[in-house]
């Protein structure tokens, strides 16, 4: 049992469901976040708080007072800057360091920035001379929910290629994440995280709505046609997600999950189990 398990990056997707199982397994628990009222809001008392920027290395020094463990869970905006100031502070005496990458990364990939941050920020975490375990999870289901438009429409980018992605829960995640802090066989490890059903984004956006949103209208577009819509209406998210869905036809997912499984159980929760479970459990959170 560690002392103090730091997260930083708690509030997010995949940051909120980890921290519910480190308390549930009776961590004690101390959180970095820009959004102090946010986290009050998502876990009250039962999570320490410590306000500030992962990118301030003072913010993060006086966050990491005290911990023993620090899990990391950002987007390429942060994370490599985040990462080097935690060890860097840890100077050598951390006992776990857990970071969240992907598993669509390869040297073939590079030119997608996303992919040379995570690559760069795992090769921080490698050569730290730290206990680490390194996290590589494909396509989480709470994402499709960002698809959806009021309720009455969903947007969905079509690459020429779409690969068969193996969607996983966030529960299933956070259960993974939180068990492998309960003993070493996870440290020096990359441990990939597939879903149980490979399932195309436009196959998995059509049954989401259907499910959860019948009335909401599907809109199909090629990836041509939505780089031009982006550029048309000066939509920063639009031409991000274009871009993505432009390197997933080349990219894919990689590794193998078998050995996440073995250790830690793996994902359970199908795409359809996850449409019928109640919102506040689809991602995992306390309840």
């Amino acid at each position: 049992m560690f002392n103090r398990i730091l997260v930083i990056g708690a509030t997010g997707m995949l940051g909120r469901p980890v921290v519910t199982r480190f308390i549930e397994a009776g961590h004690t628990v101390r959180i970095l976040t820009r959004g102090a009222e946010k986290a009050k809001a998502m876990f009250g008392d039962t999570v320490e708080i410590a306000e500030g920027s992962a990118t301030d290395i003072g913010d993060v020094r006086s966050a990491m007072a005290g911990c023993d463990a620090v899990h990391i869970n950002l987007t390429p905006a942060t994370e490599y800057t985040a990462t080097s100031h935690v060890i860097e502070v840890a100077d050598g005496r951390l006992e776990r360091l857990g970071y969240v990458s992907a598993t669509t990364l390869s040297e073939e990939a590079r030119w997608f920035y996303r992919t040379d941050v995570k690559m760069r920020t795992e090769q921080l975490v490698r050569d730290s001379g730290l206990p680490y375990a390194i996290f590589c999870p494909t396509w989480v289901m709470e994402t499709l929910q960002n698809f959806i438009r009021g309720g009455k429409w969903a947007l969905s980018v079509d690459g020429r290629n779409p690969p068969q992605l193996h969607w996983f829960a966030a529960a299933d995640f956070g259960r993974m994440v939180a068990a492998s802090y309960e003993d070493d066989r996870a440290l020096g490890k990359r441990l990939y995280v597939y879903g149980p059903e490979g399932i195309t984004i436009g196959d998995a956006m059509d049954r989401f709505a259907a499910a959860c949103y019948p009335e909401a209208r599907v809109i199909h577009l090629r990836v041509w046609q939505a780089r031009l819509l982006a550029k048309l209406i000066r939509n920063a998210e639009l031409a991000e997600v274009t871009e993505l869905i432009e390197y997933l036809d080349t990219a894919g997912e990689h590794g193998e999950p078998a050995l996440a499984n073995e250790l830690y159980g793996a994902p359970t929760i199908t795409l359809d189990d996850w449409f019928k479970m109640p919102r506040d459990e689809q991602g995992g959170f306390a309840h």
